[in-house]
Order: C-alpha cells, then sequence, then structure tokens
C-alpha cells in the first residue's frame, strides 16, 4: 500500500507541470504540450524576442535517476549535432530551483496522430507513399549522421506546409552507444519493442512500416461484424506496396538501409505517376 501511495505522489503530486504564464528565467509559458515518460514539454515565449519556443523539462520525480538529466543532456548532444530544416534545433539549457531544462525551436502544425484521429483526414495509397518518402528522407538524414532516431511514430512527425518535421529525440541514440540508460538490457522487452529499440537501422524501418499502415487505414473503415484479420487482408494494396511493408515490418527479407527502401518508393512512385491522389491534408 505505501508503495503504491509514493508511486500516486510521485505521477500526480511531484510531477505536476508549471501553469501556464509562469516565468522561468526569460520564458513565459503559455501552456502544456504534454507529458512523455522522462519530461513534460511546454509551449512558451521567449520575453527577449518574442519567439516561440519548447520547453521540456526532466519530470522531478527522475531527478538525479539514469532517465533524468543524463537522458536530457544526451537529447542535447544528438539536437545540437543535427542541423535540418525539418528538426527543431537545440537553443539553451538550463537549471531552474533544481528542475532542468532543454530549450528548442517550436514546429507549429497538428501532428499527424491529431490529423489522422481528430481530423480524420484520409489519405489514399499513392499519397501515403508520397508522404512515406518525405518523412523517409528525413530519417536517411540522421541515418547518414550515424543516429538511430528509434520513435518515428504519428505522434512525433508534425505536419507544416506539405512538409513532415520529425520531434522528439529523447530515445535517439547514436549508432556505438548502449540502447538504454540504466544497468538493464534490451532482453527485458518482448521481441517487437526489442526491434523497436535497437540502436540500428532496422529499428527505423520497422517504425516506417507501421508508419506506412497508420497512414493507409485512414480510409479504411471496418465492419464490425467481421472477425479480426490482418492487414494483408483488410487493406486493398498494390503489389508494390504490399511488399514495401513486408520488408519494412521483417516479414519478408528486411531491407538493408533506409536508401533501399526510397529507392522502391521512387519507383512506385514514378509508376504511378499518372493516377489522381485523394488526401485530406
Amino acid at each position: 500500500m505505501w508503495n503504491k501511495i509514493v508511486t500516486w505522489w510521485n505521477d500526480n503530486v511531484r510531477d505536476r507541470p508549471y501553469a501556464p504564464g509562469r516565468q522561468i528565467r526569460h520564458y513565459r509559458i503559455r501552456k502544456v504540450l504534454g507529458m512523455g515518460s522522462y519530461g513534460i514539454a511546454y509551449l512558451a515565449i521567449d520575453l527577449r524576442n518574442d519567439a516561440q519556443v519548447v520547453l521540456k523539462q526532466v519530470k522531478p520525480s527522475l531527478r538525479h535517476s539514469p532517465k533524468g538529466e543524463a537522458m536530457q543532456a544526451y537529447e542535447q548532444k544528438v539536437l545540437s549535432a543535427l542541423s535540418h530544416p525539418q528538426i527543431p534545433r537545440w537553443l539553451d539549457s538550463f537549471t531552474y530551483r533544481r528542475d532542468s531544462f532543454l530549450v528548442m525551436t517550436f514546429i507549429e502544425g497538428p501532428t499527424l496522430e491529431e490529423a489522422l484521429f481528430d481530423h480524420r483526414i484520409t489519405i489514399d495509397e499513392r499519397e501515403a507513399a508520397r508522404l512515406m518518402k518525405k518523412i523517409a528522407e528525413i530519417v536517411a538524414h540522421l541515418h547518414e549522421h550515424h543516429l538511430i532516431h528509434r520513435d518515428v511514430r504519428i505522434p512525433n512527425v508534425i505536419w507544416h506546409q506539405d512538409e513532415p518535421y520529425l520531434i522528439d529525440f529523447g530515445l535517439a541514440r547514436f549508432i556505438g552507444d548502449s540502447p538504454t540508460y540504466a544497468a538493464d538490457s534490451l532482453t527485458a522487452y518482448h521481441s517487437e519493442k526489442q526491434v523497436k529499440r535497437e540502436v540500428a537501422p532496422s529499428s527505423d524501418l520497422f517504425a516506417l512500416g507501421h508508419f506506412f499502415l497508420f497512414l493507409l487505414y485512414s480510409g479504411y473503415t471496418p465492419n464490425e461484424e467481421d472477425p479480426e484479420r490482418s492487414w494483408e487482408q483488410e487493406l486493398s494494396l498494390t503489389p508494390a506496396v504490399r511488399s514495401m511493408i513486408r520488408r519494412l515490418l521483417q516479414a519478408d527479407a528486411p531491407y538493408p538501409a533506409v536508401e533501399d527502401f526510397l529507392d522502391d518508393l521512387e519507383q512506385y512512385l514514378c509508376e504511378t505517376s499518372q493516377a489522381p491522389t485523394q488526401a485530406g491534408m
């Protein structure tokens, strides 16, 4: 019982976000953007230039833990090593009343999760492939810099003016570094999560397979009377797209690198260039 009380305190009291309007150094919080596994993200205004920025705070309950300041410092290392127009830029880091903050550029727009589930957009197969090409090109840039994102999901892609922006590098790791921040290993995870958390290109490729399916399912309406079926049975896909997804999900021979996936996408888009697109973006 006592352990449950301590857990409740950590989750609901110690980790309570700062309120909108609160000024932290020269940043004024506008709203809470979200709470992740180790941090709290805020939209804030830099009072020196009125620019909107993202403040990312380490959860107070994780201070001095392997998933606390050390994890945030690694994210700073990652962001400061990158320079890409579709990736947030690191701006600042500081400590305020024992709380550690990381500051990065703010990218305005809905996430693909919001676009799919809140705005209920629908995307046909060719448009999904076109969007996947844009996202895979960002992933290829990361891999060129020996970096694996390890969390390429629809909540972590913002869509702004027909361009994707990949965010949340809290789980990103440089190739050669340990996959975990604590002393445990990936063997503690189930097999699918082990693939997702590997510090290898296969991790991001596997995630791109699930990402592709989320886009394709936007136009699918299930029949509640039908039994549960696999994605290959539920979705009407061309052989080319089905083959790409099977390779991404490692059901068939996996792609050695994201560039190989991009080659297949490019070929598919060229072959279907005369087909009309139907997207709600």
